[in-house]
């Protein structure tokens, strides 16, 4: 009877029976999205517990396209973009950058301890979904991958994935600015 090789403990499949080693930049990718998919888990469980029901479908929402993500990297297939709330992504974007002009006071909004944990909590997830941004930047652009025209690397350059995160970083500063400026 033939017996396969064992599976090294630092060793992990990249797709199909391809195994990498556990620290492979795609690999480390899909631990911070994982963790990512946790975070918000966390935050609905939050909006749930105070009552919260918008806002805990709103997390609802992000938390499927992140799954959607996840599906798209470890396929490969393309990633649709982002449709959050009632908006593409451009709206995201044009949205998340009208907040500043059109707060009262002309400023923007910071976060301080007094606007509540679910406030702290949308604005980490805001900056958590930049670091993961920075790291796909630093994988997954065609600049940084180093692929030339006619070149192939071992990570193709993903656009798609670049703009949904930086769309997801702006859904986050939105749904902040819309929990902190809700009459309480």
């Amino acid at each position: 009877m033939f017996m396969a090789a064992k599976k090294r403990e630092y060793m992990t499949s990249l797709s199909g029976n391809r195994m990498v080693v556990k620290t492979n930049e795609r690999i480390t990718f899909r631990g911070l999205i994982d963790t990512l998919e946790a975070e918000v888990l966390e935050a609905q469980v939050l909006a749930s517990e105070r009552n919260e029901k918008q806002f805990c479908a709103y997390l609802g929402e992000i938390l499927d396209y992140l799954r959607v993500l996840m599906a798209a990297e470890v396929k490969q297939t393309p990633l649709p973009p982002p449709f959050l709330f009632g908006m593409d992504a451009e709206e995201i974007h044009h949205l998340s950058h009208k907040i500043f002009t059109n707060h009262p006071n002309g400023k923007a909004v910071l976060p301080i301890y007094t606007q509540g944990p679910l406030a702290a909590r949308l604005n980490t997830l805001r900056a958590k979904v930049r670091e993961v941004e920075l790291f796909a930047v630093r994988i997954y652009c065609p600049d940084e991958t180093g692929k030339q025209a006619g070149q192939k690397t071992e990570i193709e350059p993903r656009e798609d994935i670049i703009l949904a995160l930086n769309r997801l970083s702006s859904a986050f500063w939105w749904l902040f600015c819309e929990y902190v400026s809700q009459d309480k």
